[in-house]
């Protein structure tokens, strides 16, 4: 009677895993390349360097260093909407 209740256990969280597996959400690959086409963008109007950048639901967000005739470089970050490409970055 024991093995009965171990298998009934083993084969519950068997069934539990696999729905949760199910549930996970993929991530969308279309989201990073949308951010990535917007880095490339505002790297080549800005001439800066890309220190990092994050994806959102609406906006990717870019933090570029340009740099500055005999300064410092300047921390520049960006909030750009998807579908803007960069016309903020100008």
């Amino acid at each position: 009677m024991n093995s009965f209740w171990s298998a009934l256990a083993v084969v519950s969280v068997l069934a539990i895993s696999a729905h949760a597996q199910a549930l996970r959400p993929n991530p969308a690959p279309n989201r990073l390349n949308d951010c990535t086409d917007v880095v490339e963008d505002v790297l080549s109007k800005t001439r800066g360097r890309l220190l990092s950048f994050r994806q959102g639901d609406e906006k990717c967000t870019v933090i570029i260093l340009l740099q500055k005739d005999g300064e410092r470089p300047e921390k520049i970050i960006l909030h750009i909407d998807r579908s803007q490409a960069s016309a903020d970055a100008e």
